[in-house]
C-alpha cells in the first residue's frame, strides 16, 4: 500500500516520502481503516518537524531516562511513548472499517464508515491504517466525506476548552487568536449558541468579513489595530475572562495584558515559534492564569462515560454546524509533501485535504 512517511525530523515538507509498505494488520481491540481522506493539520507538521519530541524532552518526567530507557514520552507514568521516524504522517481522517482484531466494540464497527484519531507511527496519510477501536467513530450517514475527516480533532479541542476547561458563561468574553483558523470560527459558532462574546484576532483582514458573518462580536487586525486599546474599549476597561491563544511569542504576552481580573488564557498551539513573553507582574495583579492544553493528554485523564459525554456533545454541535471548515485545496496521497507545504503558506484560507481513497 501507500504511505506517506519520513525518516528522520526535517523542516523540509519536500522530505516526504511516498512509500510501498505491507497492510497492517490490527491487533486485539484494534481495526483497520480504509482511509477516504485526511486533513492536513499544524499538529501534522510537528510531526515531521519534530516539535512535539523537542518539547517533551524538557518536560520533568523526561529528565531521569537511562541508558536502557531513552524514550520520550507523553505521560509522567511513562505508557505512551512519543513516536520517533521512521513513520507513516496523518493526524485524523475518514474511512471504512474492513477488519477487526477481535473484541466487541471492535466487531461493530466492521463496515461502517468512521472519523478516526490516528497519528504516528500509524499515521492516516496512507491507504490503510490502523487504530484502536476506540479511536474510531462512526459518522453520520448525512455528513460528507469532507466534513467527517476532520470530525475530530478541532472540534473536541473546541468544545472541550470552552465548556470543559475554561466553562464559558453566557454573556462573558472570549479573545481568540489566529481566528481565522477553522478552530477559531468554530469558537465564534459556539459563542452565538451557548450565548457568549468573541474577540477575534488575526493577522490581517482576509478573514475579517467571514468571521463578522459568523457572528463574531468584534474582529481585531492586529496589522493595523492596537490589540491591547481595542480590547479595553470593548470591555469597557475591564478586559476579558477567557483567551484561547495557538499564536504564542510576542502576540501571547499582549493577549495576557488584556485579560480582566482572574482571567485565563489556555495555550494550544505555537505558531509564532518562539516564547511566550510574560513580564512576572502581568499576571500577578490581575491573578491571571496561564493553561497549557494538549488533547491526546486531556482526554487519557477522563472516563469513558465523560469521553461519551463528550462526543454526544461534540455530535450535535456537529448537526448544528459549529464545526463546518470550508476545504481549500485537495491533493492526492501522492502529492503528501506538496499539500504540507500548501498548507504552511501565510494568508491561505480554506483547509488542504488529502484524498487516499474513494468509496
Amino acid at each position: 500500500m501507500k504511505s506517506a512517511r519520513v525518516h528522520a525530523f526535517t523542516e523540509r515538507p519536500a522530505d516526504i516520502r511516498i512509500e510501498d509498505v505491507p497492510v497492517p494488520e490490527p491487533g486485539p481491540g484494534q481495526v483497520r481503516v480504509r482511509m477516504l481522506l485526511s486533513p492536513v493539520n499544524p499538529s501534522d507538521f510537528h510531526y515531521v518537524r519534530g516539535t512535539y519530541f523537542q518539547a517533551l524532552e524538557r518536560i520533568i518526567w523526561n529528565q531521569r531516562r537511562t541508558e536502557d530507557d531513552r524514550r520520550v514520552c507523553f505521560d509522567p507514568d511513562r505508557r505512551v511513548d512519543c513516536p520517533v521516524p521512521p513513520y507513516a504522517l496523518g493526524g485524523e481522517g475518514v474511512g471504512v472499517v474492513d477488519a477487526c482484531g477481535g473484541g466487541f466494540l471492535a466487531s461493530r464497527l466492521k463496515g461502517r464508515r468512521v472519523a478516526v484519531a490516528g497519528g504516528p507511527p500509524n499515521g492516516t496519510w496512507q491507504e490503510f491504517t490502523v487504530v484502536d477501536a476506540k479511536r474510531a467513530v462512526v459518522v453520520p450517514d448525512s455528513l460528507a466525506d469532507e466534513q467527517a475527516a476532520m470530525y475530530l480533532t478541532n472540534p473536541l479541542s473546541a468544545h472541550v476548552m470552552i465548556r470543559e476547561v475554561l466553562h464559558v458563561p453566557r454573556n462573558g468574553w472570549v479573545l481568540v487568536t489566529a481566528a481565522g483558523s477553522a478552530l477559531g470560527k468554530s469558537v465564534v459558532r459556539i459563542g452565538r449558541r451557548d450565548g457568549f462574546r468573541t474577540i477575534c484576532v488575526v493577522r490581517s483582514g482576509a478573514n475579517t468579513a467571514e468571521l463578522a458573518a459568523l457572528g463574531a462580536d468584534a474582529v481585531i487586525e492586529t496589522d493595523r489595530d492596537d490589540l491591547l486599546a481595542e480590547v479595553a474599549r470593548l470591555t469597557a476597561g475591564r478586559g476579558v475572562g477567557s483567551a484561547l491563544d495557538c499564536v504564542g511569542g510576542r502576540l501571547a504576552g499582549e493577549v495576557v495584558r488584556c485579560l480582566g481580573l482572574n482571567g485565563r488564557l489556555v495555550v494550544y498551539g505555537t505558531l509564532a515559534d518562539s516564547p511566550i513573553e510574560i513580564p512576572s507582574r502581568d499576571l500577578m495583579m490581575p491573578l491571571a492564569q496561564v493553561t497549557g492544553f494538549y488533547l491526546g493528554n486531556w482526554m487519557a485523564r477522563q472516563s469513558p462515560l465523560k469521553l461519551l459525554a463528550v462526543l454526544r456533545a461534540v455530535k450535535r454541535l456537529t448537526a448544528a454546524g459549529a464545526f463546518h471548515t470550508e476545504v481549500g485545496q485537495t491533493y492526492p496521497l501522492e502529492q503528501a509533501a506538496t499539500a504540507v507545504a500548501a498548507s504552511l503558506e501565510h494568508g491561505r484560507t480554506g483547509k488542504v485535504m488529502l484524498r487516499i481513497g474513494s468509496r
